[in-house]
């Protein structure tokens, strides 16, 4: 009778265990999700690397948007997604992505901004959330955005 109690407050002991473990992972992942001001808004790009961005004839205008988890954005020619996740400190990482690749003139400087997302460590929100800026790791604001209308 012994040895079966102690086998139960083992396994009862080990559940317990587990139940914490998985518990604090899904805390950590939920924290980590991209559950941020960013979340499901469109950003219209307005600078890159300190010159202003303006919508080029006959193509789209440069922009970038957010999904639970997902990042989409143009500056005016191809489409570049990719996965994102942020962390309450403000803390951004894009994950692997794609691209279409498209011939685009070079007054799109779209491989200047390709460059700039590679370069991304942080994001910086205006308090009503209609300005952000995203900064490298010794804060330079690599591009700016306003909230699309």
């Amino acid at each position: 009778m012994c040895y079966s109690f102690q086998k139960n407050l083992i396994y009862f002991k080990i559940k317990k265990v587990l139940f914490l473990v998985a518990l604090v992972a899904c805390l950590m992942m939920t924290s980590c999700k991209s559950g941020s001001v960013l979340t499901n808004k469109s950003y219209a790009l307005t600078e890159l690397n300190g010159f202003e961005l303006k919508q080029v004839e006959s193509h789209r205008a440069p922009k970038i948007s957010f999904t639970d988890s997902l990042m989409s954005a143009t500056v005016g020619c191809n489409l570049i997604n990719a996965s994102y996740t942020v962390k309450p400190d403000g803390t951004i990482t894009f994950g692997m992505g794609a691209m279409t690749k498209m011939y685009c003139p070079d007054a799109l400087r779209e491989d200047e901004f390709v460059a700039a997302i590679d370069k991304v460590v942080r994001y910086q929100a205006s308090a009503d959330g209609k300005y952000v800026n995203f900064l490298d790791r010794d804060g330079k604001i690599l591009f700016r955005g306003k909230m699309a209308e």
